[in-house]
């Protein structure tokens, strides 16, 4: 076997470092290439198939303890930490799942349940997805509250088209995917949208919420590479809008939010003042928190799907560099963070290295997000029906951490 030198293993080690810190080489010529070759093979890193084979597993084993655990017989996805409520994020995530699974049984009774429980039709008259069913004081088992969260009826929808290009037209008596994906939208943008007073569209927090200044606004909603393909189906040019908004959105709310100066980060909720400026939302979170730390993984899917310029500009100039330096200086991510970069939690968290896998591969950072799947696997536990992120009973940890491992693996596509 070919074995290097001692002064020039001493050179790759060092050219493995500048590698680490993102250093760029660029070798011209054939003796360049095998060069770089030959400094390749003797970089230390986990050996990739055998990664790649644990992370497989993971996600395997999570969804099936998932889909035991969580999801009941007739589609319901329980909240058991929630005394067993519904809520439509957590329909549209398993809908997410199962399509990205290749699981149409589960899909179908999912979407089942979900249609039949938490339409708002026979309420509003609309196809949006009341957001909350649950058991009532008196012991009922009863939709609880039959407004809408926009970013479900977002993945709802999503969930749908994605279905329908996977397994073609639902089987009756199902009403047909791309049929109610369309019913859908039409209705997000009817009740979901909001035009400021300067002509730009706005992506609202749900049919309850007013459509006047100042804007009441969740950014952890916004869905640029969803925009997309719900263009690219109806071809109407407000989804391109949204884009737009979006786009300018976030790189003003990650630079000021009212008087205090972003480091690259944005709030669970904000609003947009008369002047055109963002400020903290009065009675909602403004913290990095369990909201907003979606933003990077819904941004990076624009970049991976579609090759948003803006987004990977975006992940680049704000998220990227704030992780970089937090994991240099502790060796992991906090759960959460105030807007101004400050730890907002003592322990660290799936579901922010799922945002992290996103938003490094978007960037073109493999090894970064290799970093972060590493530890979305440290929370993973082998049960005998499956596996479990953080705590069994994680609902969302469960979630974000599958969906970062999917990202990692690729299956997370349109």
């Amino acid at each position: 076997m070919f074995m290097l030198p001692q002064k020039l293993r001493r050179t790759v080690l060092y050219y493995c470092l500048l590698a680490h810190l993102r250093y760029r080489w660029h070798l011209v010529g054939a003796a360049g290439l095998i060069l770089v070759s030959t400094l390749a093979s003797h970089c230390v890193a986990p050996p990739e198939k055998e990664f790649l084979q644990r992370v497989d597993a993971a996600l395997a084993a999570s969804w099936e303890f998932y889909r035991v655990h969580y999801i009941l017989p007739d589609g319901r996805v329980r909240r058991s930490e929630n005394r067993d409520d519904a809520i439509s994020e957590g329909q549209a995530y398993a809908l997410l799942r199962a399509v990205w699974s290749d699981d149409q049984f589960t899909f179908n009774r999912v979407y089942s349940w979900t249609k039949n429980h938490l339409s708002q039709q026979p309420l509003k008259g609309s196809h949006l997805l009341a957001w909350h069913w649950g058991q009532s004081e008196g012991g009922q088992w009863r939709l609880i509250d039959i407004n809408s969260a926009t970013d479900a009826d977002l993945d709802y929808a999503l969930a749908l088209i994605l279905a329908e290009r996977r397994w073609g037209r639902s089987t009756q008596p199902l009403p047909d995917y791309l049929t109610q994906a369309k019913l859908v939208l039409q209705d997000i943008l009817a009740k979901e949208t909001c035009r400021d007073p300067w002509g730009r569209l706005w992506l609202t927090p749900g049919d309850w919420a007013a459509c006047k200044q100042p804007l009441l606004l969740n950014p952890s909603y916004f869905s640029p590479a969803w925009y997309r393909v719900f263009f690219d189906l109806t071809q109407d040019p407000r989804w391109l809008e949204l884009a737009e908004s979006t786009a300018w959105g976030l790189e003003q709310i990650s630079a000021h939010l009212g008087d205090q100066a972003g480091v690259g980060l944005v709030p669970d909720w904000c609003l947009l003042t008369e002047n055109q400026r963002f400020a903290p939302a009065p009675g909602q979170s403004h913290l990095f928190g369990w909201d907003a730390i979606r933003v990077p993984w819904r941004v990076s899917l624009g970049v991976l799907w579609f090759h948003d310029i803006r987004g990977k500009k975006f992940l680049a100039r704000t998220f990227i560099p704030f992780c970089r330096h937090q994991w240099a200086a502790t060796g992991k991510l906090s759960a959460i963070y105030d807007y101004t970069g400050r730890p907002a939690a003592e322990y660290d968290s799936p579901v922010l290295y799922a945002s992290l896998v996103g938003a490094a591969l978007a960037v073109g950072d493999r090894p970064l997000a290799q970093q972060a799947a590493e530890k979305i696997l440290g929370f993973y536990h082998q049960t005998p029906d499956g596996g479990y992120f953080n705590r069994p009973d994680d609902y969302y940890g469960n979630n974000w951490a599958w969906f970062g491992l999917a990202t990692y693996r690729g299956r997370v596509r349109p």
